[in-house]
């Protein structure tokens, strides 16, 4: 498998910048690009669903109907590289930010003792969370199992979540011990310490939630309250 993608190759796939196939064909072949294509494609479409966004993407769209001239022909693609930079803002309220903020990508997987990415595991395997952190420097995770338990997985100890360092893939340390039994793992990013009681009471809460639903606790989804931004990864633990 060939190095990586950029981010900023995947944002201009997403966007249908990618004229000659490459990138398509690089995610169709790379289980962790194509992972980290998809939770992008996820962030952009809220970041374009906003408010603000929707006004510029439309004044864009009045000035080309409107345009006559053969500038036309370039402005496709040019509205279509402002839209990949819509989506990687977030516009905050006034009050809480004035302006806007950089919005990275977070995300949430594991990877084996080579460094490849596993979604299936056997117990006694050794693997190791990766977040990527976006601007977030506090991250928590907490582990759902089948029985629906919620316990902390990062930071083991302590009342609140722990700090990083910022980064697209960053590794959390010590490595973890696979133990019978799958496991959904919720991530939350902010930019302050997040208290671990709280955000296991909120999980906790959604758990039950589910199941009066008829759902199992590997199925719920992530609470949105906690933090400024989530990620989720399922580990599938086989026999």
């Amino acid at each position: 498998m060939a190095e990586h993608l950029t981010r900023l190759e995947l944002d201009e796939w997403l966007s249908g910048l990618d004229a000659s196939g490459r990138v398509e064909r690089h995610v169709a072949a790379c289980p962790a690009c194509g992972m980290i294509a998809e939770r992008m494609r996820q962030a952009r479409a809220s970041s374009l669903a906003q408010p603000r966004a929707k006004a510029v993407l439309a004044r864009l769209e009045e000035k080309r109907a409107r345009s006559a001239s053969p500038w036309w022909s370039w402005g496709v693609p040019l509205v279509t590289a402002l839209a990949v930079g819509l989506a990687m803002v977030v516009y905050v309220p006034r009050g809480a930010e004035d302006g806007v903020r950089l919005k990275g990508t977070v995300a949430l997987r594991l990877l084996s003792v080579q460094g490849t990415p596993v979604q299936d595991a056997k117990p006694g395997e050794q693997v190791t969370l990766a977040v990527g952190t976006g601007p977030y420097r506090n991250v928590l995770v907490l582990a759902v199992d089948e029985a629906g338990a919620v316990d902390p997985l990062w930071p083991r100890d302590g009342q609140t979540s722990g700090t990083v360092e910022p980064g697209a893939e960053v590794r959390l340390s010590p490595a973890l011990e696979v133990t019978p039994g799958s496991v959904a793992l919720h991530a939350f990013f902010s930019d302050a310490p997040l208290d671990v009681a709280q955000a296991r009471e909120a999980l906790t809460a959604r758990v039950a939630e589910a199941r009066g639903k008829g759902q199992g606790p590997l199925e719920v989804a992530t609470p949105d309250a906690i933090g400024k931004a989530q990620a989720r990864t399922l580990l599938r633990v086989v026999p």
